[in-house]
């Protein structure tokens, strides 16, 4: 495997799966997953983890008679994708399992993919379908479930009946112990492939622009093509059940196509995490005066699905790739007093996945697996050192005697387990090339500035930088020998100091209170970015006081967990008029109406009591996710967040009707 495609898979969120059973009958899956969908294996495998979802186990069913496999993986925004041929097996051993996250959404197998052939292939489907869509043009998630009930209510009021799960894949899929492992599929999932396509799937056709089209070459070979446009239509024709997909000039492997076969598509409308999944066989080729050639294609299984694999990609989201979903199992490796009040630990995962990318400036949410209270808490500190593959330090003062802080400081030691949330928060290094950066704190708030110096001292030499602290004297002056260090290895750092309080024999830049008027003294004001972190009081004046200074607003950065009030949420407009719904509170054995006026659904448990934890309340932390008994809801910020399946962050969400919530 050379670089070039080595780095593509790293990258890769999103790959598409083609697969057959003994019959030969198709079919083709996504699957999605951060910082990237696959890992490698030091023999060369590629590990696909394989998560709860609807329990069909349609691809892992396949496999276990016919190993060949085709993926095509995605990276975003390029017009190329890399197909791989590959034997595929189905794995339980924890080994495999380990190198993944061992976080809320712990895979359950994993198909080990054993490539033959590596292929990059340039592809107008992307440009055709409009694919690459920017943020603002995400779609929310359909009611999929109304879409279902309705249209098997169609079907059953035709006489049509489902087509059920193949009886000899499930009979392996038992054999295999599969079955008992994932459980039995819901009826609603066993009863929604038809042959017909029902009203609820017919209204997303034209909107299906990007198509992956799973067949076979006149050899009997899987192959796999992306098509991009409208590819897709009724066929005026014929009956209702068949439909036209147009192929178009641009695969080469089309040419290869025998005149009849099995198929296998997914259809999806760019930006929507549903899509349209139909396997059947087409049954001839047609030429358009054109000369475009045609299928006429006829289902043998048609329906609606929504896919848990395209939000777990991001695909459409400009945000940065996220190491895990939810808590994560995490080992303390190392503890050191730093001030009398202030404690680092170092922590590593318990999986063998590495720790993946944090932006300098990050947080990560904590939560201890022996708090005595009914509802662990959980709590944001910042990441204060760059991570390496494999571990990440926090530095916590102590606050009191009943606090999170305060059961680290006496409760966790080396060898003990946390849980940790993927690190979040927009409080991140993000400045012009060469603008000259000011990063100033105050007592522990020089903790998320610590990677961003560290970063600076490694990656921008040329660029000018302060690093300004204000502590009371030198005994409480935090990471001092750290700072050094930084200042050592980049000599375009320079090293300011504040004690408002200093002892004998303290050498300082300023004595006092550090203020925008002690800073000026030493920064260029007007031309530089200002990343500020430190008691509130302190951040507010600071920031004021540049301003007046003639610093511009936008180049001031501050870093504040706490929000107060309602926090960052919004409710949309176009959401204003939904109805009122009743959500239900089960381990609290509350009830409540929701309206709009209510707020998030985090708004409306405080308002009732309910004993929920939450801290940032803008959706990085995630401290307030909680599980989804029955019921469903509604992202008004458009952005799917990204948690372990069937959960919800409730300070962004809203019901979608009557709600029943674990909490």
């Amino acid at each position: 495997m050379d670089n070039r495609t080595r780095a593509f898979i790293e990258k890769s969120t999103l790959l598409f799966i083609a697969s057959r059973n003994e019959r030969g009958s198709m079919d083709v899956s996504p699957r999605g997953g951060q910082p990237s969908v696959l890992r490698l294996r030091e023999d060369g495998a590629l590990l696909l983890p394989d998560y709860v979802g609807n329990k069909r186990l349609d691809t892992i069913g396949n496999v276990l008679t016919d190993p060949d496999v085709v993926l095509v993986l995605l990276n975003r925004r390029r017009d190329e994708y890399l197909r791989i041929s590959a034997r595929a097996t189905v794995s339980r051993s924890e080994d495999d399992i380990a190198a993944f996250p061992a976080d809320e959404n712990r895979p359950l197998s994993v198909i080990v993919l054993e490539p033959n052939r590596m292929e990059f292939v340039s592809s107008k489907a992307f440009d055709g379908s409009g694919f690459w869509v920017d943020p603002a043009g995400r779609k929310p998630t359909l009611d999929v479930l109304d879409i279902y009930a309705r249209d098997i209510k169609w079907q059953t009021e035709g006489g049509r009946q489902p087509v059920l799960y193949d009886a000899d894949a499930e009979g392996r899929l038992g054999e295999a112990g599969l079955r008992a492992f994932y459980g039995t599929p819901s009826p609603l999932v066993q009863k929604k492939a038809y042959e017909t396509a029902g009203p609820g799937f017919m209204g997303f056709i034209d909107d299906a622009r990007f198509i992956v089209f799973a067949h076979e070459s006149k050899s009997g070979e899987i192959l796999v093509d992306l098509l991009g446009g409208s590819p897709l239509r009724r066929d005026p024709g014929t009956n209702a059940q068949s439909l036209l997909l147009e192929l178009g000039h641009e695969s080469p492997t089309i040419s290869d196509m025998p005149h009849s076969a099995e198929f296998a598509i997914l259809a999806m409308e760019p930006g929507r995490c549903d899509n349209i999944r139909i396997n059947g066989t087409y049954r001839e080729i047609v030429a358009t005066p054109e000369g475009r050639r045609q299928l006429s294609i006829r289902p043998e299984e048609i329906y609606f699905h929504c896919s848990a694999a395209l939000t777990r990609s991001r695909i459409w989201m400009d945000s940065r790739p996220a190491a895990w979903a939810g808590r994560r199992s995490f080992t303390c490796v190392g503890r050191r007093q730093e001030s009398p009040d202030v404690v680092s630990f170092v922590f590593k995962p318990r999986d063998r996945a590495p720790i993946g990318d944090a932006a300098p400036g990050q947080f990560v949410t904590i939560s201890l697996p022996h708090d005595d209270q009914t509802m662990p808490r959980r709590r944001c500190y910042s990441i204060s050192a760059v991570p390496d593959a494999h571990t990440l330090r926090i530095s916590v003062r102590r606050v009191g005697d009943g606090g999170v802080s305060a059961l680290l400081h006496d409760k966790v030691a080396v060898g003990d387990e946390v849980f940790l949330g993927p690190p979040g928060g927009h409080f991140v290094l993000d400045s012009a090339p060469l603008r000259p950066v000011v990063l100033v704190s105050a007592g522990v708030g020089i903790t998320p500035l610590l990677p961003m110096a560290e970063h600076l001292a490694r990656e921008e030499a040329g660029r000018e930088i302060w690093f300004a602290h204000a502590a009371r004297n030198a005994r409480h002056h935090l990471f001092e020998a750290e700072a050094r260090r930084f200042a050592e290895a980049n000599p375009g750092i320079r090293l300011l100091t504040a004690y408002s309080q200093p002892e004998p024999g303290d050498a300082c830049h300023h004595e006092g209170r550090l203020d925008a008027a002690a800073l000026a003294r030493h920064v260029p004001v007007t031309q530089a970015d200002f990343y500020i972190c430190g008691p509130a009081a302190f951040m507010s004046s600071l920031s004021q006081g540049l301003i007046d200074l003639g610093a511009a607003p936008e180049s001031i950065r501050i870093e504040a967990f706490e929000q107060k009030g309602g926090g960052g949420f919004a409710l949309a407009e176009t959401l204003a008029g939904r109805p009122p719904c009743t959500v239900t509170f089960a381990r609290s054995d509350k009830q409540a109406t929701w309206k709009p006026e209510c707020g998030s659904l985090l708004d409306l448990a405080l308002a009732n009591d309910i004993e929920v934890q939450y801290s940032c309340r803008s959706g990085e932390c995630q401290s307030c996710t909680q599980k989804v008994v029955s019921g469903g809801v509604t992202y008004p910020s458009g952005e799917e967040p990204l948690i372990a399946r069937g959960q919800v962050l409730l300070c962004q969400a809203i019901p979608r009707g009557d709600i029943v919530l674990d909490c």
